[in-house]
């Protein structure tokens, strides 16, 4: 039973997990891998039509090469038409020159083929499309992928027609060996696969064979003049590429997404941490705070009490020893009446009723007060009023409060002397009271303690001031902030929302 219950929590968490990490990578690494394939495909695509063109080129050159051939022999017949035998022998030769080439043959207009490069019996070509063509014509035509009548290999024949004031008198055939072509494409290839299609789709030429499962990215050119189309396919260097693409993006996202996760739970802890945090000081608080004040209650009323009778006492022993001890004693209970009042502070608030007042005329009311002291501790101080008003909803005597508490503490971090400056001003919707001295500051690692109720630097000092003041100041939905650098002076600085009732 107990089993079942912890696999039940157990795979909603495994559920959460696969949801922000799975779900994620599987989009994210889809996405990747797209683009990844998406740009491998263009620099495949990119070398296919290099090979293409290439090898378009090459084809071109041979035939282009070949009709100019065909022209100067034709000039050549035109000047010696009535002795043919030298051209018959130039015929022999040029068909030498290359393998590519499978005959050179002179046919008259009825398609008898009269002497060529290779031996003949009785050959008619009249019923040729491109010897037709060539007649009608009268220009260079070129006829498809066929088995030659001489050789009985597979060709295509190059008809330039021989003219004389417009009488054609006969036509010049050059024949060209359509596997030596595909060998020779063979000699410019890398590692691709060129595929030569006439105009019908037939396949003419083919270097290498592909097997039917073989992945390829192909480009295609169609040649000038002939009616052809030159594909070139390239297969990637790896084998299912797609698939060691995905798996490789899979691996490196779904890490990242776990680092990610990680992340993103530290800092949900962090935050977890810190609001538990606030919250324990919170609670802390309005415990020492209820504490203090049931505290105070029940010290205030025999307190008063004892200083009524030492005042008695101190009318009735009038010896000069006598009256240094009442007055140590009244001095005692002075300082314990301040911390009874402070530690009242720190009680639940009463149902105070908050007016606006000017920060401004607060300030000045107990600006003798703060001059005062700090001319005994020989300390300069410095007032910065601003023109405008400062009108804030509080408790004046709180206020004032706040202000002697920082000032004090100002004054007593310059034991020898110094600067004290107090500034108003205003900020968007907030008033801004900065009081800054030049004292011995505030160590950076007990910084964050300083608001901590009984927490102090001054052997003196209650270690209420700043938790009163900070109390006061949350109440008023303001915010209070220490910046201190030891040896250099400590700038104490606090927001309070301004008040909309003027």
């Amino acid at each position: 039973m107990i089993l079942r219950r912890n696999i039940k929590p157990f795979a909603k968490k495994l559920i959460i997990y696969l949801l922000i990490t799975l779900l994620p990578t599987i989009v994210i690494c889809t996405i990747l891998t797209k683009q990844q394939m998406k740009e491998i495909t263009y620099e495949y695509k990119n070398e296919a039509q290099w090979n293409a063109n290439l090898h378009a080129k090459s084809i071109e050159n041979f035939i282009g090469e070949t009709v100019g051939r065909l022209e100067m022999l034709t000039t050549l017949i035109n000047i010696q038409h009535n002795n043919l035998d030298h051209v018959e022998e130039i015929l022999r030769e040029t068909h030498a020159m290359d393998k590519r080439f499978s005959g050179f043959y002179w046919a008259n207009p009825e398609g008898d083929l009269l002497f060529g490069s290779n031996s003949l019996s009785s050959v008619n070509v009249s019923d040729r499309d491109y010897f037709q063509k060539a007649l009608k014509t009268g220009k260079t035509s070129f006829s498809n992928a066929h088995i030659g009548r001489v050789t009985g290999r597979f060709i295509i024949t190059i008809a330039n027609p021989v003219s004389d004031n417009g009488d054609v008198k006969g036509v010049l055939l050059a024949s060209l060996r359509l596997d030596e072509l595909g060998a020779s494409m063979k000699d410019l290839l890398n590692d691709e696969m060129i595929i030569v299609t006439d105009h019908t789709g037939e396949t003419i030429i083919e270097t290498v064979f592909l097997a039917a499962g073989d992945h390829s990215i192909d480009f295609s050119v169609d040649l000038i003049p002939l009616p052809w189309t030159i594909t070139a396919k390239v297969i990637p260097d790896e084998d299912d590429l797609y698939g060691k693409t995905i798996f490789y993006n899979f691996f490196i996202v779904f890490f990242i997404m776990n680092i990610l996760l990680l992340f993103i739970h530290f800092i949900r802890l962090k935050y977890k941490v810190k609001k538990e945090k606030e919250q324990n000081e919170y609670q802390k608080l309005e415990l020492i705070g209820n504490l203090a004040a049931s505290t105070a209650h029940e010290i205030r009323n025999p307190l008063t009490g004892i200083k009524g009778l030492i005042s008695l006492l101190s009318e009735e022993y009038k010896d000069k020893k006598a009256q240094y001890y009442f007055e140590v004693i009244q001095m005692e209970i002075t300082r314990i009446t301040t911390i009874v009042n402070e530690l009242l502070l720190l009680g639940r608030p009463t149902a105070y009723t908050l007016h606006t007042n000017n920060v401004k005329d607060i300030l000045k009311e107990i600006e003798p007060i703060i001059q005062s002291e700090a001319h005994y501790m020989n300390v300069d101080v410095s007032m910065e009023y601003p023109l405008y008003d400062l009108p804030i909803s509080c408790v004046k005597d709180q206020i004032k409060q706040v202000f002697l508490n920082l000032s004090k503490n100002a004054l007593h971090a310059m034991p020898n002397g110094g600067k004290l400056t107090i500034s108003l001003q205003k900020h968007a919707d907030s008033c801004i009271i900065q009081v800054v001295d030049n004292g011995k500051g505030i160590p950076k690692e007990i910084l964050d303690q300083v608001f901590n109720p009984f927490f102090t630097m001054d052997k003196d000092g209650s270690g209420l001031g700043l938790t009163v003041c900070k109390r006061i100041i949350d109440s008023y939905s303001g915010t209070i902030s220490i910046q201190s650098t030891l040896h250099k002076g400590t700038q104490v600085e606090i927001r309070v929302p301004l008040s909309k009732e003027v």
